[in-house]
């Protein structure tokens, strides 16, 4: 596999993963996020595979410069949800509420996720 393929296997991967964090705090408020022990749980694994995926992307010798957002991405490689040592979630919540979908699009934009369409 050459490193287009994989650069946009990882794409369509960190999009429906983004798609599946969307979907499971859909309606909700910031309250009921917090108070949701399992949605939590769930939206950091999702993050932390969002993470993984953006990171190899990133480690790629031909690493697309024009989509830097992969790099923020990178850093949910290490998102951990712990209920023992519970933090604030609000920033998590406030990136998935403003943040992602401008994310998807640039995402979903780029000639590298839409080769997959051709």
């Amino acid at each position: 596999m050459d490193s287009q393929q994989e650069i946009n296997q990882h794409l369509v991967r960190i999009v429906d993963l983004m798609g599946g964090v969307k979907a499971q705090v859909k309606g909700m408020s910031y309250q009921d996020f917090e108070g949701n022990e399992q949605i939590k749980e769930t939206v950091y694994e999702y993050l932390q595979e969002i993470g993984q995926a953006a990171d190899e992307i990133t480690r790629i010798n031909n690493f697309p410069e024009d989509l830097d957002v992969l790099s923020n991405l990178a850093n949910f490689k290490v998102a951990t949800y712990n209920q023992v040592t519970e933090t604030n979630h609000q920033m998590v919540f406030g990136i998935i509420e403003n943040d992602l979908d401008e994310m998807i699009d640039i995402i979903t934009d780029h000639p590298l996720y839409q080769n997959r369409l051709s």
